[in-house]
């Protein structure tokens, strides 16, 4: 599926207003509510461009869009002297794969009530969505982490 360059640019809009408004739910300061919104454009921007272009599938493509929302986010908390987390956690709420874990919960939640009868093909699809879920959330977690241990202060930011 391949999306067209103006759907792409409405789709990123979209993510970095998604970003600016978690940047505004957790009461990022003023100042920084310009980076939370390009912290998501960007994770977007990368995670699809990345997919579109085959390079990668959509966990590496995720771990990579968080990798560079890490490492942007560090850049701009020494820049702005405010923790790199205020950049990067807002940045990284477009990549949450809301659907797939819907879609996950609901496959489990069939195979668990329909205990006698478990279909075989529901099976496969419910352990594929739940391993695609995971890498997924997983890919998030370690591109946030890995920019800050590599870029890790040894001296306070005061």
């Amino acid at each position: 599926m391949t999306i067209s360059g103006w759907l792409l640019l409405q789709n990123i809009f979209w993510a970095s207003i998604a970003a600016l408004g978690f940047g505004v739910l957790f009461n990022v300061p003023r100042r920084a509510i310009f980076g939370c919104a390009l912290g998501g454009a960007l994770a977007y921007a990368v995670r699809t461009l990345l997919v579109q272009f085959g390079v990668t599938g959509i966990e590496a493509a995720t771990l990579l869009g968080a990798t560079v929302v890490g490492f942007v986010g560090v850049r701009l908390g020494r820049h702005w002297h405010v923790p790199a987390p205020v950049f990067i956690v807002p940045g990284v709420i477009p990549l949450v794969p809301g659907y797939l874990a819907f879609r996950t919960m609901i496959d489990l939640l069939t195979l668990t009530t329909n205990a006698p009868a478990v279909d075989q093909a529901l099976l496969l699809v419910a352990a594929a969505t739940s391993l695609k879920t995971t890498l997924i959330v997983g890919g998030i977690a370690a591109g946030v982490a890995v920019p800050s241990l590599i870029l890790r202060r040894h001296r306070p930011m005061t």
